[in-house]
Parts: structure tokens; C-alpha cells; sequence
């Protein structure tokens, strides 16, 4: 990691996150860097099979498929 930031977040989520670490995450910043890579990796994904079914109608369009 480059560098870090400070995020706020209310207690109750924290709590409720921190009950989960155990022996999956060593701490809560590893558990929220865990789920946001993830989220962001989806989403790229997702862009990823759009843009391929915009190239599959294109390819229909003009009669290759």
C-alpha cells in the first residue's frame, strides 16, 4: 500500500464488523480493504461483460453472428 486515510465510521458497524474478524481478518482494516477490493473488482467485471455484449451486438449487427 502507497499510503493510507483515515475513515469515519459509526461505532455500532464497527463493533458488529469486529465480531466477525476473528480468525478470518487480523483487524478491521484488513476486513473493510478485503471487501471494498472485492466490490471494485465486481464492478470492473461487470463493465467488462457489458462491454463485451455491446461488441457481440455490434458483431450481429453486421451480420457476423
Amino acid at each position: 500500500m502507497s499510503g493510507s486515510r483515515t475513515v469515519r465510521l459509526p461505532e455500532e458497524v464497527c463493533v458488529a464488523a469486529e465480531k466477525w474478524l476473528p480468525g478470518k481478518f487480523d483487524d478491521l482494516e484488513a476486513l473493510l480493504t478485503f471487501l471494498l477490493t472485492e466490490s471494485i473488482k465486481e464492478d470492473g467485471e461487470k463493465l467488462d461483460q457489458a462491454e463485451e455484449e455491446m461488441v457481440e451486438q455490434r458483431l450481429r449487427d453486421l451480420g457476423y453472428i
